[in-house]
């Protein structure tokens, strides 16, 4: 294949290089220039692939870049995102390989990042901390590695009472037995484990809790 023409695209700052079979490449300049591409050129099919896997990769680098701007991710999300955006897998394998080296995602350091999060925004368990990273493609080593900080009893005691003095406001109308039953739902809902629920319902209650058998 001959290169007829390299021309500015009509839009953003690419280059539209056509050939006489009537293809025609989208390219950068850094591309073109990488290459050494000029009008008359001839190209094999092999010397074709491997610019248009060039500029794949370029884009798809770039559009990493962006989506890493607007927040952190792990490496299961940039992967789907890059995939969803039609880039090729080898092109997606090469870019997240290259985040990755590069620091741009860490997902211990993401992992550590959502637990402090989540935790901030609202009180949860260790169980519902694992769910969500599971969630995010975290590893499960990496995962527990990252739930040490908040698995010891005591904080998780501390996140469970800090969520039942919140939710107890909302249940003030109910007869105690029922306030126990929906705090315990709750308190489940929120990823505890069932012995910080006891201790938290005892405490909550001031040790009336016969009904529940706890």
């Amino acid at each position: 294949m001959r290169i007829e023409s390299i021309e500015k695209a009509r839009k953003g700052a690419k280059f539209t290089v056509s050939m006489d079979d009537g293809t025609a490449l989208l390219l950068s300049r850094e591309v073109i220039l990488d290459f050494g591409l000029r009008k008359n050129d001839v190209l094999s099919s092999e010397t074709v692939n491997s610019i248009t896997e060039a500029q794949s990769y370029r884009d798809a680098y770039y559009a990493a870049g962006r989506l890493l701007d607007y927040r952190m991710r792990t490496r299961s999300e940039l992967d789907k995102r890059l995939r969803q955006k039609g880039y090729p897998e080898n092109v997606v394998e090469k870019v997240v390989g290259k985040m990755s080296e590069l620091g741009l995602i860490d997902d211990s350091r993401f992992a550590d990042a959502f637990i402090a999060s989540r935790i901030a925004a609202k009180p949860i368990g260790k169980r519902e901390l694992e769910r969500g990273l599971r969630e995010k493609g975290i590893s499960k080593e990496a995962a527990a590695n990252a739930l040490v900080q908040v698995s010891d009893e005591d904080t998780q005691l501390e996140l469970a009472i800090k969520a039942a003095e919140t939710k107890m406001r909302s249940l003030r109308r109910f007869e105690p037995r029922k306030r126990q039953e929906k705090l315990v739902a709750f308190l489940t809902r929120r990823g505890f484990d069932w012995d910080v629920i006891k201790k938290t319902i005892r405490k909550t209650f001031k040790g009336d809790v016969d009904a529940l058998d706890l």
